[in-house]
């Protein structure tokens, strides 16, 4: 073990948000990807595993362990856990190995859900801390150090046009792009303009698994997706319809009433109508919470409204 090794937990750093896409010879642009923040510790010894909330994480993702095979110094690398559905990066997915408890738990859902790393920073290399130097230096490390990098570690590519790459992001309905600036030094626990986040507002299919009322209509949704064979909360949505699609919302929904909640989390609120999920909602929102919830939900359009018996 060294000596003067860096012990977790290390906030990590992140980005500021910005309004627009842009280029600049001055940054890089990296795709944002859609999961779990983890910072990886390998003093040599062990590895260890820690998110951003600083919580360890060694149980949920024991794959990682793999570090100690790839790297022959203690390391502390920065990147990105995702899982994928649908061939596309999915949160909820990827909080249900988050979110196990057991070593049981997590030996079962290695299989069914298998992770990737995403690689984008090194903190700390060969006794010395990598903090200071450039973003240019640092990321020569980690190509290096990952040349021969085998799944789950993957080095994350880097682009050079910013507006690019975002049209790109939004057309593949991914999370949004990070432009840092190529100079920069990593600020542990810090948000710094030399790292900026433009965040696309990518689109959802949920389907409705109640509602609740204003007058005679409903005024909001509540909405889940379908995780294997669990229905899944994942937020409230009352934004983005007319009054007289709430009114026909509200009577194809009234069809569908059922007596207890279809969430298997379902949310701790009243005056709640709740519906059997057959009727989909496409949201468009900000991000997903730590809490797996959709963030600024706007209901951009509404399938399968009409009454049965009767055509969509």
């Amino acid at each position: 073990m060294s000596q003067g090794f860096p012990s977790p937990p290390i906030p990590p750093m992140e980005p500021v948000k910005c309004d627009q896409a842009f280029d600049s010879e001055d940054h890089v642009f990296q795709v944002k990807w859609d999961g779990v923040r983890i910072l990886t510790f390998y003093n040599g010894a062990e590895v260890t595993l820690q998110n951003r909330r600083l919580h360890n994480r060694d149980l949920q993702y024991p794959e990682l362990r793999a570090l100690s095979n790839l790297v022959k110094h203690p390391v502390i690398i920065d990147g990105e856990v995702i899982a994928l559905k649908d061939g596309k990066p999915s949160f909820p997915t990827v909080m249900r190995r988050d979110r196990a408890g057991s070593a049981r738990a997590v030996s079962s859902l290695i299989h069914t859900i298998p992770i990737s790393y995403m690689v984008f920073d090194i903190l700390y290399y060969r006794l010395q801390s990598t903090t200071g130097l450039p973003w240019n230096q640092r990321h020569e490390i980690l190509e290096d150090l990952f040349s021969q990098a085998a799944p789950p570690f993957h080095l994350v590519e880097n682009f050079t046009e910013g507006k690019a790459l975002f049209a790109e992001v939004q057309r593949m309905g991914l999370e949004g792009v990070v432009a840092k600036v190529k100079d920069s030094r990593y600020i542990p626990g810090g948000k710094s303009r030399l790292w900026q986040k433009i965040k696309n507002r990518p689109l959802l299919t949920c389907f409705i698994g109640g509602f609740t009322w204003r007058g005679q209509n409903a005024n909001s949704l509540l909405l889940g997706v379908f995780d294997q064979d669990q229905f899944l909360y994942v937020g409230r949505a009352g934004s983005g319809l007319k009054e007289d699609q709430w009114a026909r919302l509200t009577q194809a929904l009234l069809e569908e009433q059922t007596s207890s909640p279809p969430f298997v989390n379902p949310p701790k609120k009243t005056g709640v109508t709740w519906v059997t999920p057959v009727h989909q909602a496409i949201v468009e929102y900000a991000e997903w919470t730590e809490e797996t919830h959709l963030r600024s939900p706007v209901i951009k359009q509404v399938l399968q409204i009409a009454s049965r018996g009767q055509s969509p």
